[in-house]
């Protein structure tokens, strides 16, 4: 069984935030057609946190609209209504642990943030992806993302 894990860089883009978003009709039509297929897609408390904070720091285009279609978004994925899952992961000992580690990528949180590696927000995104697969049925995980270097540590 897959899941797919989905970046800030998609739900941006899917949510057409203003100033975040180039290409979101090829991100939406790509999301029909995988929600056809029947994949299921988990946002990452770090992805709703993320894009969150792009939202409320819009400052041209139409925020409002942004807002709503966020909040129903959430609202939805609440319900069970939908292709999205809440990822439901503690963030304790262990997870924090991970994190400063730099999960699999072999540097720790401290060396990516020196060398322009992945910012945290990345890091937490992998440490939730290896959480879930330790913890549940799933055999197979993939991140759903437009930005290279953590697109690079796909599994």
């Amino acid at each position: 069984m897959r899941f797919t894990i989905v970046d800030t860089s998609v739900l941006c883009e899917f949510l057409e935030v203003p100033g975040l978003c180039n290409h979101p009709k090829e991100v939406q039509s790509e999301m029909l057609r995988r929600t056809a297929a029947l994949e299921r897609f988990v946002l990452p408390i770090t992805t709703v946190i993320e894009t969150g904070n792009h939202i409320a720091q819009v400052k041209t285009g139409n925020k409002r609209a942004a807002v709503e279609r966020f909040t129903g978004l959430l609202e939805r994925t609440l319900r069970g209504e939908g292709p999205f899952v809440f990822n439901q992961i503690a963030w304790g000992e262990v997870f924090l642990s991970e994190l400063f580690a730099g999960n699999s990528t072999g540097q720790s949180l401290g060396q990516h943030a020196l060398n322009a590696g992945l910012g945290a927000g990345d890091l937490a995104i992998l440490v939730e992806r290896d959480r879930l697969l330790a913890t549940s049925a799933y055999t197979e995980a993939f991140v759903w993302t437009l930005d290279g270097k953590l697109h690079a540590y796909n599994t």
